[in-house]
C-alpha cells in the first residue's frame, strides 16, 4: 500500500515538473507549423521571405543573415543543451537538474545573444513573453522590422520542437505574445556587452 502511494505520489511530482516553470504548448497554428515541419533549407528560404516582406525598409541580405543563423544557432544549441524527447521532458531534466539548460527562456537568451552578433540595421530584435508570472509562461524571440510594432513581427522559437526552428507571425500563434523589454534588457545585456569585451581583447590581441 505505501508503495502504490509512493509511486503516485512521484507520478504527480513528474506531471507537475512536466508543467513547471513556464514553457507550455499549444496547439500549433498551421501556417507556422508547416514553417517549422518543413525541411531546414525550405524553412530558411520561407523565413528570408516572410522577414523581407515585414516592410520595404528590410535589407534582403540581412533577411537571410538573420534566418540562416537562427536556424543554424537553433540546432547548435539543442547539441549544446542535449535535448532529449519532448520540451516538456526536457523542462523536467533541467528542473530536477539532470540536465543544465533548456528551459524556454534559456532558449531565447542564447538564440538572442547570437542573433544580436549580426549587428543588424533594418531588423530589430524582441524579447516575447506570454501569460507572464503563471505555470504557463512562455518565452520567444520576436523579429520585427526597425521600428515596427512588436504585434506586426515574426516569433522565432527554438524550445517548441526541441530544436528545429518553429517560426510565425506573431498575430498567427496561438500564444499571446507581448514584448517583455525589461527581461530582455535584465537577461541579455550583460552577456551581449561580455561578448562584445571579448571581441574588443581578441582584437587587440591580433593587432599587437
Amino acid at each position: 500500500m505505501v508503495t502504490k502511494y509512493l509511486l503516485r505520489g512521484r507520478l504527480a511530482l513528474l506531471a507537475f515538473s512536466f508543467l513547471a516553470f513556464g514553457c507550455s504548448s499549444v496547439a500549433l497554428h498551421p501556417q507556422g507549423d508547416t514553417a517549422a515541419a518543413s525541411s531546414t533549407a525550405d524553412s530558411r528560404a520561407r523565413l528570408r521571405i516572410a522577414l523581407v516582406s515585414l516592410d520595404r525598409s528590410v535589407s534582403a541580405k540581412e533577411a537571410a543573415r538573420l534566418s540562416e543563423c537562427a536556424h543554424r544557432v537553433t540546432i547548435e544549441l539543442a547539441q549544446t543543451y542535449g535535448t532529449v524527447g519532448s520540451p516538456h521532458f526536457q523542462n523536467f531534466l533541467v528542473n530536477i537538474g539532470y540536465k543544465k539548460r533548456g528551459l524556454c527562456f534559456q532558449w531565447t537568451e542564447d538564440l538572442l545573444r547570437e542573433l544580436q552578433k549580426l549587428h543588424l540595421q533594418t531588423l530589430q530584435l524582441h524579447w516575447g513573453d506570454a501569460r507572464a508570472g503563471t505555470l504557463r509562461e512562455h518565452n520567444s524571440v520576436v523579429v520585427t522590422a526597425r521600428g515596427q510594432p512588436f504585434a506586426d513581427g515574426i516569433v522565432l522559437d527554438g524550445w517548441r520542437h526541441s530544436g528545429r526552428l518553429f517560426w510565425s507571425a506573431v498575430r498567427a500563434d496561438d500564444y499571446p505574445w507581448k514584448e517583455e523589454a525589461t527581461g530582455y534588457i535584465r537577461r541579455l545585456a550583460p552577456v551581449v556587452a561580455a561578448d562584445r569585451r571579448k571581441s574588443g581583447v581578441a582584437k587587440a590581441k591580433k593587432s599587437k
